[in-house]
């Protein structure tokens, strides 16, 4: 079967912004749902994480940085977030597919996974990808989401309301 995947553009201008749109991201996920971060060094994953991590509720007190050298940090909230960093892996040992298997298939928390593109493709089907690049100043960010599978589309719909009704003055591209 061909998955047809949906993609918006959004572009921000700001930190706080690409934050925003993270807490709406986070807001429409629920236990069970992988975000797959997608974007070289610098690009906003880590920001848009925090915004990810605010919107499922974790604590202002939990710092939400890159998971660079541990590989994952567990953040408890309404709805935990398993936060991934796949930058120093170059390949998967059969350990270390366990143990990421065990947070992408988990029903009690939300996987976000920086640096995704490394191996997404291998690991699941269904996802929410998200690719950041930098734009014309130091602050601003082309953001593509894209839903692969249907229960992506339902949350890509949710997640837009929320950041459109509160963010008339971005601007949102719809692409297919």
């Amino acid at each position: 079967m061909i998955k047809k995947n949906f993609t918006t553009i959004i572009e921000t201008h700001s930190p706080e912004e690409t934050v925003h749109l993270g807490y709406c991201i986070g807001k429409s996920l629920y236990p069970g749902h992988v975000v797959a971060l997608i974007g070289h060094l610098g690009a906003g994953k880590t920001w848009l994480s925090r915004g990810i991590a605010k919107g499922l509720g974790i604590s202002k007190n939990h710092h939400v940085h890159s998971p660079a050298f541990d590989l994952v940090h567990e953040h408890p909230g309404t709805i935990p977030m398993y936060h991934m960093d796949f930058y120093r892996l170059d390949h998967f040992s059969r350990e270390d597919e366990l143990w990421i298997e065990e947070y992408i298939h988990s029903d009690t928390g939300v996987c976000v996974i920086e640096w995704a593109d490394k191996f997404i493709k291998d690991l699941l089907d269904d996802h929410l990808e998200i690719h950041l690049e930098m734009g014309g100043c130091d602050t601003d960010r082309k953001i593509s989401l894209i839903a692969v599978g249907d229960e992506y589309y339902t949350i890509m719909d949710h997640l837009l309301q929320l950041f459109y009704i509160k963010n008339k003055n971005i601007n949102i591209l719809d692409k297919e």
